[in-house]
């Protein structure tokens, strides 16, 4: 039987990828399924290819265009763990939420942690004067850092894998707390047959003690089901 492609959001294996291939010989091992865990160096590696994987590990964006244009199946979603966003200011700058008000605001626009702070700014009534795309999280430290840009979104789990000294490159405004938008766990075309399998042994997980010792290193307390009302929620998001 020919390896099947399993793909992770490279946020998630800029530390010890080699978690993701002791899930993939998790799965093998519980379903058959075949898999060969093909590491991505970037977002633009990441996409090359996607549609043609088997299991992907994906953030909301990418899980809504893989469900929407290329018909996978989303099988579970860790437990508790959402997609959030930070802003952030140069040291110089107002340090207050309300000083974004009528000013640039720079963020990676295609992603959805900028449409999760921009819905938390609206519901105080903040709009920024526009929005300055810059090609990564990082990128917006960078940019705010050397003083190119004044204010900025960075999703929460960049701004939490700082250094402390990446961290003091910035200054903290706010943290969402949307609580609508998450990565998934979804199955390909080529392993449509073994959703329900795979589905099984991954909520299995915590109960076995390879499973657990596995999910701890992940930082994953249990994968829980997606129904259609979540997967809606966050379309809505992302469309909005």
């Amino acid at each position: 039987m020919a390896a099947v492609m399993m793909k992770v959001c490279p946020h998630d294996t800029i530390r010890e990828p080699e978690r993701w291939t002791e899930l993939a010989v998790y799965l093998n091992a519980a379903t058959g399924a075949g898999l060969a865990f093909d590491i991505s160096i970037d977002f633009e590696d990441f996409q090359d290819g996607l549609s043609r994987a088997g299991l992907v590990y994906a953030n909301p964006s990418d899980t809504m265009k893989l469900v929407d244009q290329h018909q996978f199946t989303v099988l579970a979603r860790p437990a508790g763990r959402f997609d959030e966003a930070v802003l952030v200011c140069n040291a110089e700058q107002e340090a207050t939420l309300a000083s974004i008000n009528g000013r640039p605001l720079s963020t990676v626009v295609a992603l959805l942690p900028t449409k999760i702070a921009l819905q938390m700014l609206s519901k105080q009534g903040i709009v920024p004067s526009e929005l300055h795309n810059v090609d990564s999280w990082q990128a917006v430290i960078g940019c705010i850092w050397r003083g190119e840009c004044q204010y900025g979104i960075v999703y929460k789990d960049t701004y939490d894998g700082l250094s402390e000294q990446g961290k003091g490159m910035v200054t903290f405004l706010a943290a969402t707390n949307e609580r609508q938008a998450f990565h998934t766990l979804l199955v390909g075309p080529a392993l449509a047959d073994r959703a329900d399998v795979l589905r099984q042994a991954l909520f299995a997980m915590p109960c076995d003690p390879t499973g657990k010792a596995l999910m701890e290193w992940l930082q994953i307390t249990a994968w829980e089901p997606v129904n259609d009302a979540d997967l809606a929620a966050m379309r809505a998001l992302a469309n909005g």
